[in-house]
């Protein structure tokens, strides 16, 4: 969890009771969150994000990560859950390093950045194209025909991204364990 009274951030994860050392910088957690979608991961698949002891509960080691990666948001209180994705690490790389660039000036390809400060800069972004972007994909119709509707709608139809053809029980249920 990031906080400001401490004088570093986190550097590990605790497993069945230990601590160990992981891998902070935000392009391996980028990597990871493409792991924890696939079908046909292998648990030994995720020992890149250790710096040096591995856990022997594996599984339990993936918990600890997704939880790490997925750190509790306090505020805004009020969420609407949403199964539509309106961020993708990869298809939008371009514009999360374009907006990272515009904004900070930080130069994502050459640097080092800890995973939780990369996601305090991301939602700190404003008035970027991937800002734009992310309102596109939040559109909701207002249910009227007006020719406003019909713009943002072709707009949100542009920028959709791709969403799963089917939902894969064993992998919601997967998911569900670990968050």
């Amino acid at each position: 969890m990031f906080t400001l009274k401490k004088a570093r951030l986190p550097q590990a994860i605790e497993v069945g009771g230990s601590f160990y050392k992981i891998h902070t910088d935000f392009k391996y957690f980028l990597r990871l969150g493409e792991l924890l979608k696939q079908k046909n991961a292998a648990l030994g698949d995720f020992d890149f994000m250790y710096k040096n002891e591995i856990p022997a509960g594996r599984l339990e080691g993936i918990v600890a990560l997704s939880k790490f990666m997925n750190p509790p948001q306090e505020l805004p209180r009020i969420r609407e859950e949403s199964d539509e994705r309106v961020l993708d690490y990869e298809i939008d790389a371009p514009y999360i390093y374009a907006a990272f660039m515009e904004q900070y000036g930080i130069d994502l390809i050459e640097t080092s950045l800890h995973w939780y400060k990369f996601l305090a800069l991301l939602r700190g972004l404003h008035d970027t194209e991937l800002n734009r972007i992310i309102s596109a994909r939040l559109y909701k119709p207002s249910g009227k025909n007006s020719e406003y509707d019909k713009a943002q709608q072709k707009n949100y139809e542009a920028w959709r991204l791709p969403q799963p053809e089917e939902p894969d029980e064993a992998l919601d249920e997967f998911l569900g364990q670990i968050k």
